[in-house]
């Protein structure tokens, strides 16, 4: 591929993930980044112990969201979308490194740079833009045998995601099978990784002990599998109509790909497949052995070497039409069905469901507000969609679950992490106030200990705002007068 070329897509690239960056609303977790970013250094560092992610993003993002700067709130997007556009110019030379035939290469990172999974996370305040960046860069600095750089990537990749030591694993297997005599370099780094890293994992530690029957991660079975895969080139986007068309053509292509791939034998064919399917492999392993750990999310590390398998039929085209046509089976369901997907339906995917309700019910509590009003959260979802946008009083209502014998709720925070936010936990009885604005979500992930808590201060029917009412949600505000306070 000519430098024109790669720099042709490059900018396509870009403009595609500065499009419309900033018109969905931030959603759960990109809110819960936020609020980190906005926190003493201290408390960042406290609230992220007490999560299920390692700091690095958090310190990321806390660099580049200066409270005092008054930055729009989708301005956490940014440094993903610079990580997006650095992992796409790292797989660019990472594939000249491999030696993967010009027409192959073309292809597979033109689908890293159109396909919506990449815009998708180039446009989101999280950290996978920059774990797979990190991914594409420890396994390029290996190769090329930049040790010292090597090491950094696979400190950093640490840092970012708990899935960087499945892909640490995978490369440091990769590096030395390729050339046995790096093994020392390769040791060496991984020694150095976890003396650094060793802080870090004592925190992890706790964590999982803290996070245990709390991860919202369903079990896996093989069906999980197949839709991680499948997400990796689509993410959520695709229209409806499209969906089972687009579940075929995925798998068939990858299959073909694979078929093609393995025909060739050329020298880049297993660390390819191993890329691709390994880390895959090793989490459905865990999630088997231990809990359910598989999430298509941080699996994004994987994509550009799918996207390689799928591109891989091209080199064994003698004539230039016939690839043309096969790429072009990939560009019509991209641009119709993927990507416009991906742009008409932004807003409904990212948050717009769960949080413009959330804003808009804020407005009007502002509207109605009396002096010696609260806000009161029975639950972590409202008060994190929340937080970001409100210096109105607030407080969240203590968790029943585990200490009164029930499980917890699915995806909540852990105690730790709520005292670092700076949210007040108090039962509704013992908040000064004369009225309360009580956000009560109700859901199949919440205990039966949480109903009994709310009955009183959220009766089923009876909000005065409704927020969502789906199959899997149902919430709303209800406005509770202090009796006591008002007489």
């Amino acid at each position: 591929m000519t430098r024109k070329t790669f720099w042709i897509i490059f900018a396509i690239a870009a403009a595609l993930r500065i499009l419309l960056i900033a018109r969905a609303p931030l959603w759960y977790d990109e809110n819960f980044t936020l609020i980190l970013a906005r926190l003493p250094f201290g408390q960042m560092i406290q609230a992220t112990a007490g999560d299920v992610h390692p700091p690095l993003w958090y310190l990321v993002t806390w660099l580049t969201m200066n409270p005092d700067m008054g930055q729009a709130p989708w301005m956490i997007r940014i440094p993903a979308l610079l990580f997006s556009l650095l992992a796409l110019y790292t797989f660019d030379q990472l594939c000249g490194v491999l030696l993967i035939p010009s027409r192959v290469r073309v292809l597979a990172v033109a689908l890293m740079a159109f396909l919506p999974m990449q815009i998708w996370y180039a446009q989101e305040g999280r950290m996978y833009a920059l774990l797979e960046f990190l991914v594409l860069f420890a396994l390029y600095a290996g190769l090329t045998r930049k040790w010292f750089y090597f090491t950094l990537a696979a400190i950093a990749m640490m840092y970012t995601q708990n899935y960087g030591l499945f892909y640490l694993a995978v490369i440091a297997f990769v590096l030395v099978v390729m050339d046995w005599s790096s093994k020392t370099y390769v040791l060496t780094a991984g020694l150095v990784t976890a003396l650094v890293y060793s802080p870090w994992a004592y925190v992890v530690m706790s964590q999982m002990g803290e996070i245990e029957g709390r991860y919202w991660i369903m079990d896996v079975g093989p069906g999980a599998v197949l839709g991680a895969l499948y997400k990796q080139f689509w993410a959520s986007s695709m229209m409806e109509p499209a969906v089972i068309t687009s579940y075929v053509f995925t798998f068939a292509a990858l299959i073909i790909g694979v078929y093609f791939l393995l025909g060739e034998m050329t020298s880049a064919w297993w660390p390819v497949l191993t890329m691709a399917f390994a880390p895959v492999g090793i989490a459905w392993l865990a999630s088997l052995l231990w809990q359910p750990v598989l999430l298509f999310r941080p699996l994004i590390g994987i994509s550009p070497f799918l996207y390689l398998i799928v591109s891989w039929p091209v080199s064994t085209f003698n004539h230039r039409p016939a690839a043309k046509l096969y790429a072009a089976c990939f560009a019509l369901p991209v641009f119709m069905f993927g990507i416009g997907g991906y742009y008409i339906n932004i807003a409904d995917m990212k948050g717009e469901g769960a949080v413009s309700p959330m804003l808009s019910t804020l407005d009007h509590i502002r509207a109605e507000w009396r002096e010696g009003d609260v806000l009161y959260y029975t639950d972590d979802g409202p008060m994190i969609n929340l937080m970001p946008y409100t210096d109105l009083p607030q407080y969240r209502l203590p968790a029943c679950d585990e200490r009164i014998g029930y499980a917890p709720v699915l995806g909540s925070l852990s105690d730790a992490t709520r005292a670092a936010l700076g949210v007040p936990i108090a039962d509704l009885a013992d908040v000064p106030h004369r009225r309360a604005w009580v956000f009560a979500p109700r859901s199949p992930l919440h205990p039966q200990c949480y109903e009994e808590q709310i009955a009183s201060i959220a009766p089923e029917g009876k909000q005065v705002i409704t927020v969502d009412d789906n199959e899997f949600i149902t919430s709303g505000v209800w406005l509770v007068e202090n009796q006591k306070a008002n007489q």
